[in-house]
């Protein structure tokens, strides 16, 4: 009987560090940027374009392989830019894999 008990006992401390360990792991999901929860489950393509027109916070651009023009403005970015981007610029566009229409995640500059 008493083998019985410890046998229960262990199992039930198991399941309790296993349960802890859940639910850590889940609260740091939750305080995740979407973005950044996008970036690591891959939800998400990039694009490289070059920008090739600026009109206030209006931008236009082309990709590098001169196939696919790109026009934004910064409001709509749903992650905010932290350089100043100019004209002849390089950079990169990130969008959602399944749905292009929902606008551009996230635009970082990239070094020429």
């Amino acid at each position: 009987m008493k083998r019985k008990l410890i046998i229960l006992f262990l199992l039930l401390c198991i399941f309790l560090i296993l349960f802890i360990n859940f639910e850590k792991s889940h609260e740091k999901q939750a305080v995740t940027n979407p973005i950044e929860e996008s970036e690591s489950l891959g939800l998400y393509k990039t694009f490289t374009y070059i920008i090739t027109d600026i009109s206030g916070n209006e931008y236009s651009g082309q990709s590098v392989d001169g196939k696919t023009k790109i026009h934004f403005n910064l409001e709509n970015v749903k992650q905010p830019i932290t350089e100043k981007i100019n004209v002849n610029d390089k950079i990169l566009a990130y969008v959602e894999t399944t749905n292009h229409v929902n606008g551009i995640l996230k635009i970082e500059k990239l070094d020429k």
